[in-house]
């Protein structure tokens, strides 16, 4: 397969797809295509040659399939891409949509690349001489790669820690955000400004549920990806594959990243769960989290809603979120497939005794539930935005500073980096499996 030729290079975001099963040959590779012209599918990876899915209503396509439909080379591994000196170099980000358990290696290969990216770009600063090279917030400029990673962000601790520590601190100017869409909605926007505002002052207590219709997925035994533990994990099931969504809403909008931070920051979970009867996935939990700033935190959800998400009519998941402060509380609830079933709400108590304050229309947020985006059409979730976003705007600052020989203007741009909600979220899910096999509390892993 003929390398791509690369569109207008002031503007063209060049990705990679890391991973081509299900989710990405329905969902990643239509969306990237539809943001064409200023996306270029530039590589798909995938160890097996003919991916397969049991989730998927007919024949996944091969790589050769998928290479020429989309007109980019193929590789088998991350290592085989990178090394590619007429593709690797140019890839401005990477969507990683492999197994849980592969996410550590490969999202670290991304961030040594960036660094190592970095790096020749400082050694070749300094052997040139009266050339002014230009430096965004101290660190010279060459072209960052980004990464849009599946969730989880893993399945391990000491692995969402090292992600963290490297992408944020070693390769702080390369944009990492985890595909928890739910957090890109405008609701959710809203929602981390009211906090961040204080306008329902010290959060003391949370209280959420999500509850889904998913027996058909985690009780079958076909779907070994949802249904079954590696050797380093105490269980797998509806807390990997679901609970990962509201728990990071909840660290999303309670400012995980920020100024924040440090809210909510877990210590210690109990947790007691049930299994399906034909997987040993678990199907139903709930649990108590202990946070180091005193605040009070309950949890629970079940895949034992009757009926599927992908049923006609689709049964959707029903999700509840509640955040109590000293000041006031912020809700947000519904049923995920029908908007009309709730909203996001502040509720307070005012000098005229109203007690329940709906955020709707404010700021062009509409008046409905809004969770996570699955919709295969279009350009993508609020996620994938924000990632295409800034691979462009990182490769047409690179492109600028080229044509300009090193003098070209520059665009300050805030980098988005969803690591720590990534470690929250592991963290708390991780001692929940340990906690339901000891049957006593557990502390978090750090």
């Amino acid at each position: 397969m003929e390398k791509a030729e690369p569109a207008d290079a002031q503007s063209v975001a060049r990705i990679a797809v890391i991973g081509c099963g299900w989710w990405s040959q329905g969902w990643h590779l239509p969306h990237l295509a539809a943001n064409a012209p200023s996306v270029q599918i530039a590589a798909i990876v995938d160890a097996n040659p003919n991916p397969v899915s049991t989730l998927a209503s007919s024949p996944l396509l091969s790589l050769e399939e998928l290479s020429k439909k989309y007109n980019c080379p193929h590789y088998e591994s991350v290592a085989d891409l990178l090394a590619d000196p007429e593709v690797g170099p140019m890839i401005d980000g990477a969507v990683v949509a492999t197994s849980h358990a592969s996410h550590f290696s490969i999202g670290t290969s991304l961030i040594n690349e960036g660094i190592h990216r970095r790096r020749s770009a400082e050694g070749i600063e300094k052997e040139e001489e009266g050339i002014s090279k230009k430096r965004r917030h101290g660190i010279v400029l060459h072209r960052t790669l980004s990464i849009l990673m599946e969730k989880p962000m893993t399945t391990n601790v000491d692995e969402a820690k090292s992600l963290w520590e490297t992408s944020s601190m070693n390769y702080p100017e390369g944009t990492f955000i985890i595909n928890h869409t739910a957090c890109y909605r405008p609701q959710t926007k809203l929602a981390q400004r009211i906090i961040a505002s204080d306008e329902i002052g010290s959060i003391r207590h949370i209280s959420a549920s999500m509850n889904g219709p998913l027996m058909w997925l985690f009780d079958d035994p076909k779907n070994v990806a949802w249904v079954s533990k590696s050797s380093s994990m105490n269980g797998n099931g509806y807390a990997w594959g679901q609970l990962a969504h509201i728990l990071a809403w909840i660290y999303s909008v309670l400012g995980a990243g920020s100024a924040k931070d440090g809210v909510a920051s877990p210590t210690k979970v109990y947790c007691t769960m049930t299994h399906a009867p034909n997987t040993g996935a678990d199907v139903s939990l709930a649990a108590v989290i202990t946070c180091q700033d005193g605040i009070t935190f309950s949890l629970d959800g079940t895949a034992l809603l009757p009926g599927s998400q992908y049923a006609d009519p689709p049964i959707g998941k029903h999700i509840r979120v509640e955040i109590f402060g000293t000041k006031g509380s912020l809700i947000y609830k519904g049923d995920d497939k029908k908007p009309e079933t709730g909203r996001l709400e502040i509720r307070k108590v005012a000098e005229d005794g109203k007690s329940e304050f709906p955020c709707a229309g404010i700021e062009g947020v509409d008046d409905g539930f809004y969770f996570e985006d699955g919709d295969p059409n279009g350009t993508g979730p609020g996620s994938m935005d924000a990632f295409l976003d800034a691979c462009k705007a990182s490769s047409n600052r690179f492109e600028q500073y080229l044509k300009h020989h090193g003098h070209g203007c520059e665009s300050e741009t805030s980098v988005v980096n969803d690591s720590l909600i990534g470690l929250r979220t592991v963290q708390i899910i991780e001692a929940m499996y340990r906690s339901s096999v000891s049957g006593q509390p557990e502390w978090i892993s750090s």
